[in-house]
């Protein structure tokens, strides 16, 4: 049995300026759920935007994710800067050359972060990225979770779509028929599931503000929502993922 937990979207500024609810609150509420669980997960995966761009630094959020009741492995979002966020996070991944992708093993799964964040581009993997996965996939020996701020499938929200996923054909061909189980993803600020690659794919739900949905185009804006989180349950061969609410 292995249980991953994941958190994602704080946006964590440092001027006390959100748009909601306070992110860093909600963030310690998640981690006192985490540590009263009987059986608690094997670690937290941070799926991107820790930071918002309003942000200076990471100064300001070292001491709370230290606080985090199990190890806690960062992944980085389009809001996160990649140089300060390698030297920030140096010793909570190890971190590929080049791109802040990692792979670890979890209990009886290989939690694999995948960075996302292309220079210029909303989203997607070069061919640097998919060859490091290639080898990783081409070694792994257990089921593996495979983690990415942006989600690589459509979700049919234009304001989300908008550039698109470079790369996501690719990235298809290589996750479908390999040891990847399960695809999760962030900054949607929103919870969607879908099949993508032969393999169960989804966002979760942000711990910082949610954000609008529009079908038509219109410009998503913060709104008011209940932050939460996702417990990925791995029991005899079978994953299945929780939602649970920050209440």
């Amino acid at each position: 049995m292995t249980l991953i937990a994941q958190i994602t979207d704080p946006h964590l500024r440092d001027d006390g300026a959100d748009p909601c609810h306070d992110p860093a609150d909600a963030l310690r509420r998640a981690f006192a759920m985490i540590a009263a669980m009987e059986l608690k997960p094997a670690a937290i995966v941070l799926t991107g935007d820790i930071i918002d761009r309003s942000a200076r630094s990471y100064d300001h959020v070292m001491h709370l994710l230290a606080e985090a009741p199990v190890p806690l492995l960062p992944l980085s979002g389009n809001h996160d800067r990649a140089d300060e966020f390698r030297a920030a996070f140096a010793g909570w991944a190890d971190f590929a050359d080049g791109h802040l992708s990692f792979a670890r093993p979890v209990g009886a799964m290989l939690l694999v972060g995948l960075d996302s964040n292309l220079p210029g581009a909303s989203g997607g993997v070069d061919r640097a990225r998919l060859d490091w996965l290639r080898g990783v996939l081409a070694n792994a020996r257990s089921p593996v979770i495979l983690a990415l701020h942006h989600p690589p499938f459509s979700t049919h929200a234009p304001h989300l779509d908008k550039g698109g996923f470079e790369g996501a054909g690719d990235l298809e061909a290589l996750v479908r028929d390999s040891p990847v189980c399960r695809i999760i993803a962030g900054h949607s600020h929103r919870g969607m599931q879908t099949l993508w690659a032969g393999v169960p794919a989804s966002t979760a739900i942000a711990i910082g503000h949610g954000l609008s949905l529009s079908l038509s185009g219109a410009r998503h804006t913060p709104i008011p929502t209940t932050p939460g989180y996702e417990l990925h349950h791995l029991h005899h061969g079978t994953l299945v993922s929780h939602q649970m609410l920050v209440a």
